[in-house]
């Protein structure tokens, strides 16, 4: 029995029909997947925007809470220690790394950046070590009155100096300028004498410069580090008895 062809025409219509339904019902889902997605990741991001804030202020308080104690009794705080501090209901832990702890740019020898380049560069290392002392020695040369980098950063001017290479460095190294040519071995970081092995020049300068690190942790999500350079050999900024140097803040963990 042949269909009449208004009745296949139907037919078709309908099954053309169905095929649109299924593909906007499709579309939909996968819209509202992604919508879902976007709503998860936008409060991620509130939620790691709103554990930065408090994780600073917590920081920053507990980093000023020590500075006090550190005018008072300076020399209690010659070598690298970790100190807990009680603040909001949470332990702040505060990292205390004296600068003489830190490998400095201005005047560490060749032998010394070579070392920390080559375990933190791999096999580029001596050649970007070599590359600073050579742009120091040429800078100095040049300049009327003494030359010294103003800041780590100024590392990425160096020849094979890139930033993966330099963000490895920074948390060991600062632009001093007491000329020291070694590092402090007991004002070093752990995980600094770990990778210099020995080789610090034992150089035992003390120094009115630290870079304080405080910790807040947010259980399950990550951390807030609060890391401060200052100087507590003479304040300059009002009231303060302490120069603040430097300031920086990072998420440490998921989004």
């Amino acid at each position: 029995m042949k269909r009449h062809p208004a009745t296949k025409a139907v037919g078709h219509s309908r099954g053309m029909a169905l095929v649109l339904v299924l593909w906007i019902v499709a579309a939909l889902s996968i819209f509202a997947s992604s919508l879902g997605r976007m709503v998860r990741q936008e409060a991620a991001v509130i939620g790691v925007t709103r554990n930065m804030a408090e994780g600073r202020a917590m920081g920053e308080a507990a980093i000023y809470q020590l500075l006090q104690q550190m005018v008072l009794k300076p020399a209690e705080f010659s070598q690298y220690q970790v100190v807990q501090l009680p603040w909001a209901g949470r332990i702040i832990e505060v990292e205390v790394v004296p600068w003489s702890g830190l490998v400095d740019i201005n005047a560490a020898s060749q032998p010394l950046l070579s070392t920390l380049i080559s375990r933190l560069g791999g096999g580029a290392g001596e050649g970007i070590a070599q590359a600073l002392v050579d742009a120091r020695q040429e800078a100095r040369q040049a300049a009327a009155s003494g030359f010294a980098w103003e800041s780590p950063e100024d590392l990425l001017q160096i020849p094979g100096m890139n930033y993966g290479i330099y963000a490895r460095l920074k948390p060991f190294v600062v632009a001093d300028i007491d000329g020291r040519p070694g590092v402090n071995a007991n004002a070093a970081a752990p995980a600094l004498r770990q990778l210099l092995d020995g080789s610090t020049g034992q150089d035992s300068t003390n120094s009115t410069r630290y870079r304080l690190t405080a910790r807040t942790v947010f259980d399950g999500q990550g951390a807030v580090m609060v890391m401060r350079d200052v100087d507590i050999g003479g304040g300059s900024q009002g009231a303060l008895p302490w120069t603040l140097l430097s300031a920086a803040q990072v998420w440490a963990g998921r989004v």
